[in-house]
């Protein structure tokens, strides 16, 4: 009787084997958010096919980055996290991975299935080996017990559910890697127009700055005005002027609010926010400018890492040239992509020099501009100036200090720029 137990126990063995390469799971998890545990060694770190799980949080994210990327802030340092993760690009790498995903993770999880049924089958075959006294049977069980072995993993084979699986996850995740690589530069590009988006942001909300105030200050100028005529001491074309001056600084403050409107809504779309939601996105403040940075650097060596991660370079050496007997389009393309990336790591090197200079010569005449002010202020109150000279030195300083906040974000961007370079960015 248990002989026939065991011959029916091996025949079942055999036909799950076979049928186990199409059967269907029970559970169905998405096709890029399911994770893959490495065959022969399932301790390691599982990694999911699309570098997030289930709820959209990369593999590995600490728990503060995670946060900052999830609320309604974009700030300068997670624009390569949410093009990455979060972005129409990401969006558009997930879906073909989870297109390709479906049936090789099928498989997948089939062979893993099967694997699982055929050690517990195992199990069961020890237990009755165990059980019995009889010698035959012991043996009978025995080599069951090594052929469903042999099935699963064998160091002599290369036709066990354990190799298959191992392939069939190998064959997935390559494809992964080429889907994610075939993406990779237009990642780069976005991430650098984004980068260029959030400094010229940073412009527009200082300009912001500086017509609220000529704003303020042509209003103070017409309501004075205003008073004046009601006295008989201004002229009607002294209000009109004053009102024109008003209306103009109002334009062009409601232009630039637009202007800033406008970049900030397309940041939030292509980073990944619903349209629904722009109205709610707010662009964080410039990085501080560290005016000792380029300083530090070593151009030549500068430029040797920025070779490691430019897409452009990369592509141009990585282009297999079957004709080897000269001189060809090949090597011409390898050396303009070289060539080209040392005149642009050049150029942003000597750019943080000069926005450097620009920096402190703006800061010099903003600093002159205040002390004119100041002395305008304090001549008006005793009444040595006019009212039109008053004006010019205030008109002066409001745009003094918008040019020497400008400087400094443009120092600040060099730097950025320069930065980015480094990490294929340019």
């Amino acid at each position: 009787m248990k002989r026939n137990i065991l011959r029916t126990a091996a025949g079942v063995t055999l036909t799950l084997a076979l049928m186990s390469c199409n059967a269907a799971l029970a559970s169905n998890p998405m096709p890029g958010t399911r994770t893959l545990t490495p065959v022969y060694d399932p301790y390691t770190k599982q990694q999911s096919l699309t570098g997030v799980d289930s709820q959209g949080r990369p593999n590995g994210m600490d728990d503060v980055t995670w946060a900052r990327l999830q609320d309604d802030v974009i700030d300068y340092d997670e624009i390569e996290n949410l093009v990455e993760y979060r972005s129409i690009i990401a969006q558009q790498q997930y879906a073909a991975i989870d297109n390709i995903a479906v049936d090789m993770n099928t498989i997948v999880d089939s062979l893993s299935s099967t694997i699982e049924d055929l050690n517990a089958m195992i199990s069961d075959l020890k237990d009755a080996k165990n059980s019995t006294d009889n010698e035959a049977e012991k043996e009978a069980y025995e080599a069951s017990i090594k052929m469903i072995s042999a099935m699963i993993n064998s160091s002599g084979s290369t036709d066990t559910l354990h190799v298959a699986k191992s392939s069939a996850e190998s064959g997935l995740t390559s494809t992964v890697n080429r889907i994610k690589m075939s993406m990779h530069g237009s990642k780069v590009s976005i991430v650098t127009g984004m980068n260029a988006a959030f400094i010229g942001y940073q412009s527009l909300a200082e300009l912001e700055q500086m017509y609220q105030k000529q704003v303020d200050m042509y209003q103070t100028i017409y309501d004075s005005t205003q008073r004046s005529w009601a006295v008989g001491m201004a002229t009607d074309l002294q209000v009109k002027k004053a009102e024109a001056d008003l209306k103009s600084a109002m334009i062009n403050l409601n232009k630039n609010r637009e202007n800033m409107r406008s970049i900030r809504d397309k940041m939030a779309l292509i980073l990944g926010w619903d349209s629904s939601n722009c109205a709610n996105v707010s662009i964080g403040a410039m990085p501080a400018y560290d005016e000792n940075y380029i300083f530090t650097r070593n151009l030549d060596n500068d430029i040797a890492e920025a070779r490691l991660h430019n897409v452009k370079y990369g592509t141009a050496q990585g282009t297999v040239d079957k004709n080897i007997t000269g001189y060809t389009e090949t090597d011409i393309s390898r050396n303009e992509a070289r060539e080209n990336l040392n005149v642009s790591m050049s150029d942003l090197y000597n750019t943080v020099i000069r926005a450097a200079s620009e920096n402190n010569a703006a800061q010099a005449g903003y600093a002159l501009a205040a002390r004119q002010k100041g002395q305008a202020e304090r001549s008006y109150a005793v009444g040595t100036v006019g009212n039109g000279e008053y004006q010019g030195a205030l008109v002066q300083y409001i745009v003094s200090e918008a040019q020497a906040n400008m400087a400094m974000i443009n120092a600040s961007a060099a730097v950025l720029n320069y930065q980015a370079a480094l990490k294929g960015f340019v």
